[in-house]
């Protein structure tokens, strides 16, 4: 019985076999009882066995009808076949059946007859991207099997990849009869295009197998490159500088991309991480913005403005110079020392000869004691690490 699938061009390709050809036959379907993984899965043994690294992918199967009712089977006994194409890793899980064709192996140069079984996709018997085994089998060692993955529910023209936990790619576009249904369609035309990577889509109902469908606000991480779509993103603060007229992005209908999770790292290992932007860059927190650097915060601006004032407008209040308040201050200190030398040195003249004035000269020890540690205080008043011009 020839199975129907979507490889029906290579099956006709292949399926006429000519005499010393090493040609092949129609596809065939394997029942997967184990897959070389790492150098202990399924045992060190099998992975050296059939040439170690070079084998990654090779799957331990037997003939889907002669094993249809088979869970447990001795690997040693079960046949070999390699994936078809190493560019796309697609490996499926202990259980699942897949597709078997005949190719040319590696001595296939020095004999005619030489093949190699390749196995070219699973067969979607259940129609998800969970798993799709036939019978209750343990799938693995370590997968683990969850009610809440769900098909991605396809609209007109996508191109859908999809993992088995929650991942996957839809390059899609707007669907404007379908604005109801999914989040990007209700604005645009028809066709404009819209690229979304998520992982981990959240399912509002495990008791339905209902498509998923992506939700930004819900999804645990996200990507998503915009033409003309609008999404209804809730910024994880609302606070918006009033003196710019920034778009929030849930307005927002020209391209744009969006990245959406619960924590974002930026990481440049050799390298500087750059930021442009024709408008405005907006840095918005309820909490803190922390600035560090291992030597140098410089900001570069013909205006810094610190604050706003409640009307909404910039501050008007000017920063003073430093060393320009500095040497102000000590041109003052100095003129106070000249005055006090004075008070202190102050006399009248009487017919007697000239007699101190006791008060103004203590007031003027007293000045010149207090102008004395001003200035000494004046040398710590500037920052020996922030500067401006």
């Amino acid at each position: 019985m020839r199975v129907k699938t979507n490889l029906s061009g290579l099956v006709s390709a292949t399926s006429k076999k000519r005499p010393g050809s090493g040609g092949g036959s129609s596809i065939k379907i394997g029942k997967v009882y184990g897959i070389i993984t790492t150098p202990n899965t399924p045992t060190k043994e099998l992975y050296e066995a059939n040439g170690g690294a070079a084998s990654i992918g090779a799957v331990f199967y037997m003939d889907y009808k002669q094993v249809k009712y088979s869970i447990g089977i001795d690997l040693t006994k079960c046949k070999i076949a390699l994936p078809l194409d190493s560019s796309i890793r697609n490996y499926p899980l202990i259980g699942e059946l897949i597709q078997i064709i005949d190719g040319p192996s590696p001595t296939s140069q020095l004999s005619n007859s030489s093949t190699q079984k390749y196995y070219t996709g699973i067969v979607n018997i259940w129609n998800n991207p969970q798993q799709n085994s036939p019978l209750g089998d343990i799938l693995g060692k370590t997968f683990i099997e969850s009610s809440e993955i769900r098909n991605l529910q396809p609209f007109e023209g996508d191109r859908i990849y999809q993992g088995r936990k929650g991942n996957g790619i839809r390059f899609g576009s707007t669907v404007k009869i379908h604005s109801d249904i999914n989040e990007w369609s209700n604005i645009g035309n028809d066709g404009d295009p819209i690229t979304i990577l998520v992982n981990g889509y959240v399912t509002d109902s495990t008791s339905s197998l209902a498509p998923n469908i992506e939700e930004i606000n819900k999804e645990k991480s996200s990507l998503y490159l915009t033409s003309t779509q609008k999404l209804p993103l809730k910024p994880g603060t609302s606070i918006i500088n009033p003196r710019v007229n920034t778009v929030i992005p849930s307005n927002y209908n020209s391209s744009q991309l969006i990245a959406n999770s619960d924590r974002i790292t930026l990481n440049a290992k050799k390298d500087e991480v750059l930021l442009f932007a024709k408008g405005n860059i907006e840095l918005n927190t309820d909490n803190i913005i922390n600035i560090n650097a291992g030597r140098v915060a410089h900001i570069n601006s013909p205006s810094i403005a610190l604050g706003t004032k409640k009307d909404g407008t910039y501050p008007t209040e000017p920063v003073l110079l430093g060393g320009k308040t500095h040497d102000f201050l000590l041109d003052l200190l100095n003129a106070l020392t000249l005055l006090a030398g004075s008070l202190s040195a102050a006399t009248v003249a009487t017919t007697e000869g000239a007699i101190c004035v006791s008060e103004c000269n203590a007031a003027g020890e007293q000045l010149l004691s207090d102008v004395d540690n001003l200035i000494n205080k004046l040398e710590s008043i500037t920052s020996s690490n922030v500067y401006t011009i």
